[in-house]
């Protein structure tokens, strides 16, 4: 396997701060699109990747696990000439920023989990493991998924969400995250890590709430706070791309 690659990202702003973002299993970094108009791009540079057989990186095949994850993200600061950079994870890129965290210590100054998946990994029963994996073909049951964990929110939006999926996800490499985050388990490599971390939830999110982060993130970090955004579910940066632009930027400002 080759581990040189350099993923597909898209650049914003211009800044002296630099953010490296990851998307969730479903969507490609285009999910971040509705975030762009509130950004510092004077403080900050932004690079929004695409892990391998997302967006701008569906065409890179791989191992699909989180230690191939932080070394193709370590390879792409690296590229980009970031010696430190913040890392803001979402969903199954929680576990992610976890372990980018754990292997660079010293070059990650902060870290954003966002309903984050996290260390732990998350084991499930067969069932629960059949329907996540049957979304990958059957149309409903995306559509179903979204609009769980997102407090039953329009089909217009289950639409917009399984057209943009379906346009920039490789189903091979959706099948390889989904054992990942059923199995990785890296909990002893990031007990007691001192990156700063804020974990954002939302209220509509179900299972992924601030007695699960208490139980995870905040028992293993000791910098590590939890956030509750209200009226909103998995998805913060399209559901309310403001609000998560400001308390996103707020946080990297403590940090700099």
């Amino acid at each position: 396997m080759t581990f040189d690659i350099t993923l597909g990202n898209t650049l914003f702003g211009h800044g002296n701060e630099y953010v490296l973002v990851l998307h969730d299993w479903n969507g490609d970094h285009t999910n971040y699109d509705a975030v762009l108009d509130y950004l510092d791009g004077a403080t900050f540079t932004y690079a929004f990747a695409d892990l391998r057989g997302y967006g701008k990186s569906k065409h890179l095949v791989g191992e699909y696990t989180v230690r191939e994850i932080s070394r193709d993200c370590l390879h792409l600061a690296d590229t980009l000439g970031w010696q430190r950079f913040h890392i803001v994870g979402h969903s199954m890129t929680g576990m992610a920023v976890q372990r980018i965290a754990a292997d660079a210590p010293a070059r990650i100054k902060s870290a954003i989990a966002v309903c984050p998946m996290s260390a732990a990994g998350s084991p499930a029963p067969a069932d629960a493991m059949k329907f996540f994996a049957s979304t990958t073909t059957d149309d409903d049951a995306f559509r179903r998924l979204i609009k769980f964990v997102t407090g039953n929110l329009s089909d217009g939006w289950a639409n917009a969400k399984l057209r943009q999926h379906r346009a920039t996800v490789s189903p091979a490499c959706r099948e390889g995250y989904l054992d990942m985050f059923w199995k990785a388990n890296f909990v002893d490599d990031v007990k007691g890590l001192a990156t700063p971390f804020l974990v954002l939830v939302g209220d509509k999110d179900p299972g992924i709430d601030e007695a699960a982060m208490k139980a995870t993130f905040l028992a293993w970090h000791p910098n590590a706070e939890v956030m509750t955004i209200a009226n909103c579910g998995h998805y913060p940066m399209q559901e309310c791309p403001p609000y998560f632009a400001t308390i996103v930027e707020t946080f990297l400002r403590r940090h700099v």
